[in-house]
């Protein structure tokens, strides 16, 4: 078979996937947010994606004319994101609604156990007091308001101090029940438990650990996209050259290990192929390079049939082979 019959449909086959491997994982869009890494858009159809940590897909849903982004299957909104600082603003569906605080009776930690965000510091703690003794009002140096609105028992708010999820609020509980969520500290300096309504629907921040996923911020300084490996659970590089770095950046050589070899005749070949990624390696040159050989092939018309397809090698992707070598072979066949 004449060699361009093969080398153009499968150079025009990688050239696809170099398009579609980069296309895939383009930042998306929710609303008014730009999910990229380590966020991902998804759907309840999807169970992983190279384009970030499972942790981190958003479905994006309509509600009454306006997109929102939550967590994966969970009642977290997602309402901003700070890329630079490693966190976002989220909202529980329970408390953010109009009655949301006659549902405060709930641990907010709990929503977040077996994620890797945790609550940030940075947020406050606005205590809800609920089942007191007697049904009164509770008694302490602390001002407490009235935030029973509609709920069927009483229900007082107090806005504390800095919000951890493992050390309560030393307030007076005075005989009550009482549970505490975290709200925007920004927002709270100048807000007090009075406006309680306003600080559930705000929000609160969450955080995640960069160690966690990989520094993108250094992969994309040197050229690469970030990516996320399912197999091994870990953040990878997708280098310019098609390599996938385990670090974060793109120094060091090219190995071969990283496309798959086939034999043609009795010659092993290797070539960029795999998934999208790697057979995006070297596309583009190696269509240049087919087409050089097959102009070489016609001149000589006694080659092999495989010369065009093995010319792969001397091109750059077989450092231990020089072009010298090659050209040798190929003029012995």
């Amino acid at each position: 078979m004449h060699p361009a019959l093969v080398l153009f449909p499968l150079a025009a086959s990688l050239l696809l996937l170099q398009d579609h491997a980069s296309a895939d994982c383009e930042p998306a869009t929710c609303g008014n947010l730009t999910l990229r890494y380590p966020f991902w858009l998804g759907s309840g159809n999807q169970t992983s994606s190279p384009c970030g940590h499972p942790s981190f897909e958003i479905w994006c849903s309509d509600d009454h004319r306006r997109s929102v982004a939550s967590l994966k299957g969970s009642s977290i909104h997602v309402l901003s994101i700070d890329y630079a600082n490693y966190s976002f603003v989220a909202s529980h569906t329970r408390v953010a609604a109009a009655d949301g605080v006659c549902r405060t009776d709930f641990n907010m930690s709990v929503s977040i156990a077996l994620s890797p965000f945790t609550i940030s510091p940075r947020n406050r703690a606005l205590c809800f007091l609920y089942n007191c003794t007697g049904g009164a009002a509770p008694i302490g140096p602390d001002e407490y308001v009235n935030a029973t609105s509609s709920c069927r028992a009483p229900i007082y708010a107090y806005l504390g101090g800095a919000y951890y999820w493992d050390k309560p609020p030393a307030i007076a509980s005075d005989g009550c029940t009482y549970t505490y969520i975290p709200v925007l500290g920004r927002e709270a300096e100048t807000m007090t438990a009075a406006n309680y309504s306003r600080l559930l629907k705000d929000g609160f921040v969450l955080k995640w650990e960069a160690a966690g996923i990989g520094d993108c911020a250094a992969c994309n300084a040197r050229g690469g996209k970030c990516r996320y490996d399912n197999a091994t659970a870990a953040f990878r590089c997708l280098c310019p050259d098609g390599r996938r770095a385990a670090g974060s950046t793109c120094s060091g050589e090219l190995s071969l290990s990283h496309f798959p070899p086939y034999t043609c005749s009795s010659q092993r070949v290797w070539t960029p192929a795999g998934d999208p990624a790697h057979a995006a390696f070297s596309c583009k040159t190696f269509l240049v390079h087919c087409i050089m050989r097959i102009a070489a092939w016609r001149r000589r018309s006694g080659a092999g049939a495989c010369i065009g397809v093995a010319v792969v090698l001397p091109m750059g992707l077989d450092p231990r082979r020089p072009h010298g070598d090659f050209a040798r072979s190929s003029r012995s066949q």
